[in-house]
Parts: structure tokens; C-alpha cells; sequence
């Protein structure tokens, strides 16, 4: 007996990515990078000093929190540019808002 195919992901809303995305930026300005409230989620990371480093923590910090795996196509600079596409990916790959 064959399964029936799994559902197609839905495309997150707007208020869901920025809900994720403030999380994942005080966060980020918390624990890994000095940048303040006011940076705000579009924030380019790299500029303000994210490292390899630090993106494994984010990556960390996404499986425990969230119980979201990003798969390894999205591990990429782009996905980590800012904290609204670090939401973005999470929320595409499954975690909650």
C-alpha cells in the first residue's frame, strides 16, 4: 500500500516571519552579536560581524527552541543574511511561530 504524498508546505504569512524573525533578532543581539533593539530584523548580519561561528549557534538555537531542522540547501549566506530570512527559512521548514 502506497502513502498518501505528504502535504505541500504553506508559504508563512507576514506577521508569522516577522513574529519568528523579532525572536531570532533579540536573540542574536543577546547571546551572539552586539547590535542594538533598534538594528531591527533587517539588519545585515555579516556586516554587523556574523561569523561561521555564530551561525552554527543560530542553527543551534533553531533546533532547540524551535524543533525546526533547516535542511542543508538552505544553509546558505543568503539564509543568514538578515534575521527576517533566518525566520523565513525556519518557518519554511517547520518551525512555529
Amino acid at each position: 500500500m502506497s502513502q498518501p504524498p505528504a502535504p505541500c508546505p504553506r508559504a508563512p504569512s507576514a506577521p508569522e516571519v516577522e513574529q519568528l524573525a523579532d525572536r531570532i533578532f533579540r536573540r542574536i543581539a543577546s547571546d551572539l552579536l552586539e547590535l542594538s533593539a533598534v538594528s531591527g530584523v533587517d539588519v545585515d548580519l555579516f556586516a554587523a560581524g556574523l561569523d561561521s561561528m555564530a551561525i552554527m549557534q543560530i542553527i543551534l538555537m533553531l533546533e532547540q527552541e524551535f524543533g525546526v531542522h533547516l535542511p542543508d540547501v538552505a544553509v546558505t549566506r543568503q539564509t543568514f543574511a538578515t534575521a527576517r530570512s533566518i525566520a523565513q527559512a525556519a518557518l519554511t521548514a517547520g518551525a512555529a511561530p
